[in-house]
C-alpha cells in the first residue's frame, strides 16, 4: 500500500497527495500492516558465532571479512539484522540491527512533505540489471538486492628508504534501489574489511516538482551490539580551545550521555559519538567501541515544533523492539520515545540523521546525476591494532 502513485515509467511519474484525513488513514495502516509483518526482535544471549548461525541460504552473505545477515521489510527495505566481523580465529558482532528509519522530504513550498518509510520502502524496491547494476556481483531476492564484493582503493602506504608498502582494501557490499514516485533511492550497506561500516543512500531519478528546492532527510536506525546486546554506553566527543589559549592549543575528550537524549551535529568542535562497551577491553586496557563520524551534508534542518524530530542529528534511546520509526504525515514518533530510561549501562540504540538540500540546477534534467549520501561506523579500540596488519 503506497499514499501517492507509484510510477514505473519514467520521467511523467509525479506523486499524487490524497486528502489529509485519508492521507493519515493510509499512513497508520501502512505502520500497522508492516508491524504486523515485521518478525519479532532476535536477540540472543552474548555469543561469538558468526553471523550464519541466525540465518542462511541469499539472506547470509560473506565477504571482505564479514558475515552479514539481511532480509526485506515492508517499511525500512532493505535491512541488516546481524554483522560480525569475522576473520580466522575471530568472530565479533558489531550489529544487531539496523535500517533507513524515515525519508523526509519538505519541499520550500512548505508542503508536500513527504515520510517514505510510512507508506513502505518494501513494496516499491525495483528489479535490478546484472551487467549494468550489479556487475561481477549476485543478484538476490527475485533481482532486488545486490551483493558485491568491491575494491575501495588505498587503505595503506608508507614509504622508507627508498620503497613503498601499499595495500588496497575490500567492502561487501549490499544495495538496492527503490522507486518513490519520480525519485529513486538506492540504500547502500558497505562492510569495510577494516571493521568500518558505511550506511549510504543515492538520490536518482527525474525532479518531481520542476526547480521546487527540497531536502533529503534521511534517518538511520542502528543498534551497535558490540559483543552483546547490553552493557552499553554512549559517549560524545568534543574538542575545544581553553579560555587561556590564543587559539593554538586545544582540548578534546569524551563526555557520556546517561539518559536518552538528542544532540545536534557541531562541526566546530568535531562532535561525533560512540557506543562503549562496558564490560570488555581489548589488550591495551581501552574499552571496545564503534564510534558513528558524521556526514556534515549541506546543513542542518530545524522545522516546526510538531516536527520535533529536527531537533537534533544524533537521538541516543534504549533498544526497545517496538520504537522502529520516525514519524508519519501527521506524527512526531521518534520524541515520544525520549521518556526518562538510562542509557548506561544498557542495550541501546542510535539514531541518526543527514540532510541534503536539493537547490535545482539545470543539469539535474532530464535525469539526475546520482548524488550519494554516507557516514561512518569506525571502530575505536575495538581491536588491538590495525586489523589488516
Amino acid at each position: 500500500m503506497s499514499l501517492r502513485r507509484i510510477c514505473m515509467n519514467g520521467p511523467s511519474c509525479r506523486r499524487t497527495l490524497p486528502a489529509p484525513a485519508a492521507r493519515a488513514a493510509a499512513v497508520v495502516a501502512v505502520v500497522a500492516t508492516a508491524a504486523a509483518l515485521m518478525p519479532a526482535a532476535f536477540r540472543p544471549a552474548p555469543a561469538h558465532a558468526a553471523a550464519n548461525a541466525f540465518c542462511g541460504g541469499e539472506q547470509l552473505a560473506v565477504g571482505a571479512n564479514w558475515s552479514v545477515c539481511w532480509e526485506i521489510r515492508a517499511n525500512e527495505g532493505l535491512a541488516i539484522t546481524h554483522a560480525f566481523y569475522t576473520k580466522p580465529g575471530f568472530d565479533r558482532r558489531v550489529l544487531s540491527d539496523a535500517t533507513v528509519a524515515q525519508i523526509f522530504v519538505p519541499y520550500e513550498t512548505g508542503q508536500p512533505r513527504y515520510h517514505d518509510v510510512a507508506y513502505g520502502l518494501g513494496p516499491v524496491m525495483q528489479a535490478l540489471s546484472p551487467t549494468l547494476d550489479c556487475p561481477g556481483g549476485v543478484l538476490l531476492a527475485n533481482r532486488r538486492v545486490c551483493r558485491q564484493v568491491e575494491d575501495r582503493g588505498l587503505t595503506e602506504k608508507y614509504c622508507a628508504g627508498g620503497s613503498c608498502a601499499t595495500r588496497r582494501g575490500k567492502a561487501l557490499v549490499l544495495w538496492s534501489s527503490i522507486q518513490s514516485g519520480a525519485y529513486n533511492y538506492m540504500i547502500k550497506w558497505e562492510f569495510h574489511d577494516d571493521g568500518a561500516v558505511e550506511p549510504g543512500l543515492g538520490l536518482g531519478g527525474v525532479l518531481q516538482f520542476g526547480r521546487t528546492a527540497h531536502i533529503h532527510n534521511i534517518y538511520w536506525r542502528l543498534d551497535l551490539d558490540i559483543d552483546d546486546a547490553e552493557n552499553d554506553r554512549v559517549e560524545e566527543f568534543y574538542r575545544i580551545i581553553p579560555a587561556t589559549s590564543d587559539g593554538s592549543r586545544g582540548v578534546n575528550g569524551w563526555t557520556q550521555l546517561l539518559g536518552e537524549t538528542f544532540r545536534p551535529a557541531e562541526l566546530f568542535t568535531f562532535r561525533k559519538w560512540r557506543v562503549v562497551d562496558t564490560v570488555r577491553t581489548n589488550a591495551r586496557g581501552r574499552p571496545w567501541s564503534y564510534e558513528l563520524v558524521p556526514s556534515p551534508g549541506s546543513g542542518n534542518l530545524r522545522t516546526t515544533l510538531a516536527e520535533g524530530y529536527t531537533r537534533g542529528e544524533l537521538w541516543a534511546t534504549r533498544a526497545h523492539a517496538s520504537e522502529r520509526f520516525v514519524s508519519t504525515d501527521t506524527d512526531d514518533i521518534l520524541s515520544t520515545y525520549l521518556n526518562g530510561e538510562s542509557i548506561s549501562g544498557q542495550d541501546v540504540v542510535l539514531w541518526y540523521a543527514m540532510h541534503e538540500y536539493h537547490e535545482v540546477r539545470d543539469e539535474d534534467a532530464p535525469y539526475m546525476p546520482v548524488e550519494w549520501m554516507s557516514f561512518e561506523l569506525r571502530p575505536r579500540d575495538y581491536f588491538d591494532q590495525n586489523p589488516l596488519d
